[in-house]
């Protein structure tokens, strides 16, 4: 039968006046170590025993293991708790009345915590990829035999090797692992630890990442060094020295976010909602140039350009991509590197977006992304190239955000074409009353019409034109 723990939390005579709780030593040396003899113990005297019993109980079911004191005669093998919280083992044949924690190690063990437990289990194994697949090999080509114990261990060499490559854990998985600091500083926000060269490192929060000189514009990884040390580099496949890991990146853009409605200003600097890491990060291939909105869903900083296959969808000083200036088609959709589409249609947008692992805006994601501009106003001109527009720069810092060019959005609604089947989508089959589409924010000449919540719905999914373009987004994917 299971024994129900009673609530060990009340103390006997807690609350008792100081003369009621009387140690029998105090009135008769020894008497506790004698006990009881023919006779009639006072009140006070058990009192005094009840709350000794109680609140010894209570001390050990609340701290599991005492803390070591210099009263207690430890034996080989005791366990205590020190000053500093950590748990300590009595060596054998040691002297247990040295505290622990200045010990030295001499007589106490310091005992260690879960995590560092597995941080050791996770640097067990010292075999290259290489080392193992030899092995293996010369395993499988040997004509004598071999026990299971011998097999078991290779293979486990080998599964350790892929575990350990995996290893990246944050302290808070709910947050991401670099903050901003200053225009062109950052330093991590929280501890942390990964692998990188085969060891599992722990690196603190407050470590500063190594900078280089700062370029307008530009995406920058974030590589762990076997040192230890952060660096941020501007490639994101050569790692800065032998074994860095790239975990992370950022956009130092060239002007800072709205604060309020009213646009941005042109100091360059980090974007800071453009900080990711190996598990907060956009859910597609390409995390660059990409700003997070509202916790929710990431946005490309910059509109398309006309070539996103070479650079990504969103990035800094590129040629605009719309109807006079038409994006060369994806690999993915059967492009040649050149080809032009020859315009910008919502259903060559549609496609676009779905080539590089994004999703064009909903009308509400677009609300939400381009809230901080300066609203009900244009930039006055075709813009050409992305960049920066400061007015109308997001609090998320998502640049020429409105009244620069429209944009494609997902949303069909409005007018219908007249009945009957339309073949409106250049020989990829036709629409039966189709709706319009939507366009977005505004382009350069829409004056008072522009803005977070501007749209309009009078267009076919088939026009294409120079002040149309395109922004996409996509998912955002926190792991534990």
């Amino acid at each position: 039968m299971a024994i129900i723990k009673p609530n060990l939390t009340r103390i006997w005579a807690d609350d008792a006046a100081g003369v009621d709780v009387v140690d029998p030593d105090v009135e008769t040396p020894g008497k506790f170590a004698l006990g009881w003899g023919a006779e009639k113990p006072p009140y006070q005297f058990f009192n005094f025993m009840q709350k000794l019993f109680t609140q010894g109980l209570g001390y050990f079911d609340e701290q599991g293991i005492g803390f070591w004191n210099t009263d207690t005669d430890y034996q080989d093998l005791s366990l205590t708790k020190g000053s500093n919280g950590r748990i300590y083992l009595l060596k054998v044949s040691s002297d247990g009345t040295i505290d622990p924690v200045s010990d030295g190690g001499t007589n106490w063990t310091q005992l260690p915590t879960r995590e560092e437990v597995d941080a050791k289990a996770n640097q067990a194994t010292t075999y290259t990829e290489t080392e193992v697949n030899n092995l293996l090999d010369a395993k499988a080509n040997q004509a004598t035999t071999y026990t299971e114990t011998e097999v078991n261990n290779l293979l486990d060499a080998k599964a350790d090797l892929f575990t350990i490559a995996k290893v990246f854990k944050k302290s808070n998985s709910s947050n991401v692992l670099f903050t901003k600091t200053g225009n062109f500083t950052a330093t991590t926000s929280q501890e942390f630890y990964a692998e990188a060269g085969g060891s599992v490192l722990t690196i603190v929060s407050g470590t500063a990442i190594t900078m280089p000189t700062a370029t307008t514009g530009t995406d920058y990884a974030v590589w762990l060094k076997t040192d230890g040390t952060l660096e941020a580099t501007t490639s994101f496949t050569s790692p800065p020295a032998t074994n860095a890991r790239k975990i992370g990146g950022f956009h130092y853009a060239p002007g800072g976010n709205a604060s309020a409605q009213s646009g941005g200003n042109s100091t360059p600097q980090i974007n800071e909602y453009s900080f990711w890491d190996l598990n907060y990060r956009p859910a597609c291939d390409d995390p660059r140039g990409m700003t997070l909105v509202a916790g929710g869903f990431w946005s490309d900083i910059y509109l398309l350009n006309t070539n996103p296959d070479v650079n990504g969808t969103s990035k800094y000083g590129e040629t605009i991509a719309d109807g006079s200036s038409p994006p060369i088609i994806p690999a993915t959709l059967g492009g040649n590197g050149s080809t032009t589409y020859g315009s910008l249609t919502w259903f060559e947008a549609m496609s676009i977006a779905a080539a590089m692992g994004k999703k064009a805006f909903t009308q509400p994601q677009f609300m939400t992304a381009m809230y901080g501009v300066t609203e009900a106003t244009d930039a006055g001109s075709d813009p050409g190239t992305t960049g920066l527009d400061a007015d109308r720069t997001s609090r998320w810092g998502v640049m020429q955000a409105t009244g620069n060019l429209r944009i494609w959005a997902q949303d069909r609604g409005g007018d219908y074409s007249t009945g009957g089947w339309n073949a409106n989508t250049d020989g990829f089959g036709s629409e039966y009353n189709a709706p319009n589409v939507s366009h977005v924010g505004g382009y350069w000449s829409d004056g008072v019409d522009a803005g977070s919540r501007s749209s309009a719905w009078v267009k076919t999914a088939s026009i294409s034109s120079d002040y149309v373009g395109l922004r996409l987004v996509c998912d955002h994917l926190r792991l534990d």
